[in-house]
């Protein structure tokens, strides 16, 4: 509203001065500045088959490693943040599974342990948010453009700048990667982003082994998340969403069976394959799109007390607007709890 005001004036004070006569040319009045917001993810996983002979069962980790980000006119970063969901789920040598901690590497703060063994003394969380502030103000060019050092085999890109060397000691090349995807897939906003948010949740779906059926064990990370940009009232003025659902599937021997795609919900695209099902005939990245779309120009508030409805056993949370049925018919539960925590969390 500043920005209309100062642009209807300065258009008020041109007109007046050529009223009087004035020989000087008006200013040209300053272009209006644009924002972009995106999200974008990297995704690894770390697999440890059965050791009988030494007593170990099989092992799944899923690392999902997520930025959301928010971008100038210019392709500059305003603002930006990273988080991992690393989550693993362990089985015993019957193929039975322990608990999968879903909090996300950030959410465990100092339960993650880096504080202890790093040479700066700084936690994971603390690291992620010294690096995405030395984004602020540099392109995604520019920022891969950083120099970086191989410090050993597990840290093969570590930061080598003068400004992050007592803020950043881990490996970095999957943050930036996820940066890039954020900027590739960001939407403009409907208006001035005066904060930015992420929100992770995790849900796992593991399955014991079942030798009578002869199945083996298997472990699948359902990780939804989504970025929010909000304006200084509050109201929504950019967002989007996706899900890395990866599964790791074992034998009867705990070896792991078949490969595992990388890519997210929204990546596959019409490999997904929910078009050819759906009832209204829209792919999931589709109605991503949608449910994120109809969040714009509403308060958070609104979005979080949005009506649902069960429509059988997997869709527990349907939405019930009307302007969505035509567009979104998963459940979307997940999405909404993210929504809460990339409000809660927005800066």
């Amino acid at each position: 509203m500043k920005k209309i005001f100062a642009l209807a004036l300065a258009a008020a004070m041109a007109m007046s001065m050529v009223a009087c006569g004035s020989s000087e040319p008006a200013a040209p009045a300053e272009p209006e500045l644009t924002y972009k917001t995106g999200v974008g993810s990297v995704i690894s996983v770390a697999v440890t088959e059965e050791d009988a002979e030494n007593e170990k069962g099989a092992s799944a980790q899923v690392n999902t490693n997520i930025v959301a980000a928010t971008f100038d006119s210019e392709g500059r970063v305003v603002s930006a943040t990273i988080d991992v969901a690393q989550n693993k789920a362990t089985f015993d040598l019957e193929g039975v599974a322990g608990e999968v901690d879903t909090r996300t590497k950030c959410e465990k703060g100092d339960d993650y342990g880096m504080r202890g063994v790093s040479t700066i003394g700084k936690e994971v969380n603390e690291q992620y948010a010294a690096f995405a502030e030395y984004w602020v103000g540099k392109t995604v060019e520019e920022i891969k453009a950083m120099p970086t050092f191989k410090r050993d085999d597990s840290h093969t890109n570590v930061p080598d700048v003068e400004d992050l060397k007592a803020s950043v000691t881990i490996t970095v090349q999957d943050y930036i990667a996820a940066l890039e995807k954020a900027y590739n897939n960001a939407v403009e906003t409907s208006g001035v982003p005066a904060k930015t948010g992420l929100g992770i949740i995790v849900s796992p779906s593991v399955t014991n082994e079942d030798v009578e059926n002869e199945k083996g064990a298997s472990a699948q990370m359902n990780t939804s998340f989504i970025v929010v940009a909000l304006d200084e009232a509050g109201t929504v003025v950019a967002a989007q969403l996706d899900v890395a659902q990866q599964k790791v599937a074992f034998d009867l021997e705990g070896k792991q069976a078949g490969e595992v795609d990388l890519r997210t919900k929204n990546e596959k695209g019409d490999d997904y394959g929910m078009r050819g099902v759906s009832t209204i005939g829209k792919e999931v990245g589709e109605q991503h799109a949608a449910f994120a779309a109809w969040m714009v120009g509403k308060a958070a508030a609104d979005v979080s007390g949005m009506e649902t409805y069960q429509r059988d056993e997997s869709h527990t949370a349907c939405p019930s607007d009307e302007d969505l049925k035509a567009s979104v018919t998963i459940t979307v539960g997940d999405y909404l709890k993210a929504f809460d925590k990339a409000v809660a969390n927005a800066k």
